[in-house]
């Protein structure tokens, strides 16, 4: 029976992620992948310009869309664009950037994960094609992950629905994000340029979503997809004893714009950080892992949930306020340098002086003491 340091099911963007950083720290790992090679994924493919920050490999060689410019429209009442011309995203076939991340690794690719037995000092995990024995378990496996599942890891409480079409025709101005608002209730709705054509979809908290978005705001015709996205809710524990869970099988989603690439990427740099240290001691546990994600990205994701229980619900009150060119370019300008903090947007949200704005941060604290 073959034994790995670590095994991860799921080969998206947390499981590779994690498998590149731990094959840079000398530690192999195997991935088990129950889709074929360019697996289908539906995504909006959104890749913000601070995921090429973290990531463990060059991204800047992968063929991408880069997005300079934002248009922001509220139910055709007021449309709204950035002046400046500054990549602050990119858009991605998720196809190729799954596949583009995978190359090189040790990947089994139509293999089922079943189950696994967890002993003192290792794992044994079981396949519909075999069993391995690991030191450690990630479930890398997405919003329906078996590992979380099986090790009651992850619990997911809150979630949008989306619908999604690829467009396979040119798009104008394809290095213009489109952002749709006011036409899902408490979600939006967007028109990304990619290489291959477009993507158009929309998305909403599950009982607020109102299917047909996508064809009201572009009527070219194209298969719609439905697809279901965990945000995260609230800070739990993703470890128990030798398994632990990365990206959206931990629920890991940002709670505002219900992007996923980026904290995918993030806690798998954390993860393999925990268990390059743990296999150094010799350690039955990875609750570092959990410390790393306390002090880093549960913090930023709560102040994203914040700005999103306000933001969605009072946008009819507050779209003039808040949807300025002004803004927009800060916006773009902040995102073309990296990461944008949550914390900071929150603090400045916190001390405007608009009236409407006050009103919106007083509701905030009514919610946050509440919940």
């Amino acid at each position: 029976m073959e034994k790995f340091p670590v095994i991860i099911i799921g080969g998206g963007p947390a499981g590779a992620s994690l498998s590149i950083f731990l094959k840079q720290e000398g530690i192999d790992s195997l991935i088990i992948e129950r889709g074929d090679h360019n697996r289908y994924k539906v995504c909006a493919g959104g890749l913000p310009v601070s995921a090429l920050q973290i990531s463990p490999v060059n991204l800047q060689i992968f063929s991408k869309t880069s997005y300079d410019s934002l248009q922001v429209n509220y139910k055709n009442i007021k449309v709204v664009n950035s002046s400046l011309k500054k990549t602050f995203a990119y858009g991605v076939e998720r196809a190729d950037f799954d596949e583009f991340l995978r190359n090189g690794l040790s990947v089994n690719y139509k293999e089922n994960f079943a189950g696994y037995k967890e002993n003192k000092n290792e794992i044994k995990v079981q396949t519909d094609k075999g069993e391995y024995l690991c030191n450690f378990l990630v479930g890398a496996d997405g919003v329906g992950s078996r590992v979380s599942l099986i090790s009651n890891l992850g619990r997911k409480t809150k979630f949008i629905v989306a619908e999604e079409k690829e467009v396979k025709v040119p798009i104008k101005d394809k290095n213009t994000a489109r952002i749709y608002l006011g036409y899902n209730y408490l979600g939006y709705a967007w028109i990304w340029g990619k290489e291959k054509g477009y993507s158009v979809g929309s998305g909403a908290l599950k009982r607020h979503f109102k299917p047909g978005v996508a064809n009201t705001i572009d009527r070219e015709k194209a298969t719609i997809k439905f697809f279901p996205i965990a945000l995260w809710d609230f800070p739990q524990k993703l470890t128990s004893g030798r398994i632990a869970l990365a990206g959206e099988a931990g629920a890991l989603v940002d709670p505002f714009n219900a992007a996923g690439i980026y904290p995918a990427i993030y806690s798998s740099m954390l993860l393999s950080e925990s268990i390059k240290k743990a296999l150094e001691k010799g350690s039955s546990t990875l609750d570092d892992y959990n410390n790393k994600l306390e002090s880093s990205l549960y913090d930023e994701l709560k102040y994203a949930s914040f700005l999103a229980k306000v933001f969605f619900p009072l946008l009819p009150f507050v779209y003039k306020s808040v949807l300025k060119q002004s803004i927009l370019n800060l916006v773009v300008e902040n995102s073309s340098r990296g990461y944008i903090s949550y914390k900071e947007i929150y603090k400045r949200f916190e001390n405007s002086k608009n009236p409407k704005l006050r009103f919106a941060n007083l509701l905030i604290k009514l919610i946050t003491k509440a919940s």
